[in-house]
């Protein structure tokens, strides 16, 4: 008897903002098929990353956890080597588990049968498993703009030809696969290629909202982390900008950032039309009516938006992140739903395999959704280094704890963050709630896996807490965090 269950397909691109779809309400975007893959599932109008930062983030995708549980609290902090991940449990139920492309979460997990991954950057030497590739295509690996390399031949090209191929061998067996097709662009370097490498121009695309100097009020901690000021603008400003290595908008020229934009967004283009390469051939092999399709990024970034260009912040440029899902039949189609956080992707890939996921601090997503109810999120909450944040559908808060600064936004109204609140007498209760429930969130965080495995047998004292210890589920931080937020809002 065939197996039923979906198969699933997570695609995840690096360092893309939610304005590079047009279904996410982006004028000036072009992305028809994500857009279609939004008309044909579910999109999540308020999806967050986990940590606005490549490796915490994809750790946090890849465990289910938030990053002082996984341990990967910055890039180059390396997870738990003994921590679960969702593809244990997906092996666990029979899927046969394929990884193509970028990984930047350590060390790859044994329960992934194929690999076939990408070390470093696209602008870097290596050895790794599409060298070969590019050697027999007799172009090289790191190409810089404008773009030399042919379109079939650029990393991003490669790594989708390998994903259709691990398809197209996966659809001959019995068991159903995961596939997780993970993309190199439109992070740095800009280098879009062909006929994407002119996509946009400069003028194309909405100048970056900013105030002259507002980096220079930025938290103490924040702009540590963003690592600013970064020294004066020189003359070779637009190379440094394509090999990520600029920053502040006051010191460039505004001809340089509108091209630097242009190259960013024509990149973006570029990842769609991967995208649809890959529906389009699961459509033309007879499975998209049996594939799950997830479609999210690692985190966005700032690109002049409030005067610098980096990630590691809050403000909606990096933090929010696209999310899509479409399984025919299942999930609803052209439904637009609310909250979302990276560590939802673990127990809802999981949850739509079958199985329960329940060591995750985020939620399944699949099963409220396939059962025709809303998210179980109400808000989201996310870490990096010393800080964290909270968003609900109104308000955002900033809480930096080495400083013990607070930042608070209210976004129903101040879309675009200018205007920092924390202050203001009349929205004192509001920040102290807020301030609490993150709080409350970070001392309830636990990861169940690691607690079960480390109770040991004791006396009397010990067996009673072994009882309540295992009965703690993963997200009880967030469920907790969910009930302080609605005492927060009724009382607002």
């Amino acid at each position: 008897m065939p197996d039923k269950r979906p198969n699933i397909l997570l695609i995840t691109t690096d360092t893309q903002r939610t304005d590079t779809l047009h279904c996410m309400g982006s004028p000036f975007a072009f992305s028809p098929n994500l857009d279609r893959l939004a008309r044909e599932g579910t999109m999540f109008t308020r999806a967050y990353t986990a940590s606005p930062a490549c490796m915490p983030a994809r750790c946090s995708i890849l465990s289910g956890l938030h990053t002082p549980l996984h341990g990967c609290t910055e890039n180059g902090v390396m997870r738990y080597a003994d921590m679960p991940v969702f593809t244990d449990a997906l092996k666990q139920l029979g899927y046969h588990t394929i990884m193509v492309g970028k990984t930047h979460f350590g060390s790859i997990p044994e329960s992934f049968d194929i690999r076939e991954t990408v070390k470093g950057e696209k602008n870097q030497i290596r050895e790794d498993d599409f060298t070969e590739l590019f050697r027999r295509a007799g172009w090289p690996q790191n190409s810089g703009w404008p773009n030399p390399v042919p379109e079939k031949y650029c990393l991003d090209s490669f790594i989708t030809d390998r994903a259709l191929y691990h398809i197209s061998r996966a659809k001959e067996g019995r068991q159903p696969f995961f596939l997780f097709c993970s993309l190199l662009s439109p992070h740095s370097p800009l280098d879009p290629p062909g006929r994407w490498s002119g996509f946009y121009k400069g003028g194309d695309l909405p100048f970056p909202h900013f105030r002259s100097g507002e980096w220079q009020s930025l938290p103490r901690e924040l702009k540590k982390l963003c690592g600013i000021p970064r020294g004066k603008v020189s003359e070779d400003w637009i190379d440094r900008m394509v090999e990520g290595k600029g920053n502040i908008a006051d010191m460039a020229d505004e001809e340089e950032i509108r091209e630097y934009k242009a190259l960013y967004y024509s990149s973006a283009a570029y990842c769609d039309s991967l995208v649809g390469r890959l529906i389009d051939y699961l459509e033309e092999q007879n499975l998209r009516e049996n594939t799950l399709i997830i479609f999210t990024s690692d985190h966005g970034q700032q690109y002049f938006d409030h005067g610098f260009n980096d990630k590691h912040n809050y403000y909606e440029e990096t933090w929010r992140v696209p999310l899509l899902m479409s399984l025919p039949g299942v999930l609803p189609r052209g439904k637009k739903s609310g909250f979302a956080s990276g560590t939802d992707l673990a127990p809802t890939i999981v949850g739509a395999a079958g199985g329960k996921y329940d060591t995750a601090n985020g939620f399944d997503l699949f099963t409220p959704l396939a059962e025709g109810k809303e998210s179980p999120r109400i808000c989201a909450a996310a870490s990096i280094q010393r800080s964290m944040a909270i968003v609900t559908k109104d308000w955002k808060m900033e809480y930096y704890m080495d400083d013990g600064e607070t930042r608070l936004f209210h976004i129903k109204d101040d879309w675009h963050e200018d205007c920092d609140v924390s202050a203001d007498a009349r929205y004192t209760e509001v920040c102290s709630g807020l301030e609490s429930a993150l709080l409350l969130w970070r001392a309830s965080m636990v990861n169940p896996a690691d607690l079960r495995r480390r109770i040991s047998n004791g006396g009397p004292v010990a067996k009673r807490a072994a009882g309540i210890l295992r009965t703690i589920e993963g997200n009880e931080c967030e469920k907790r965090l969910a009930d302080k937020v609605k005492e927060i809002l009724m009382a607002d």
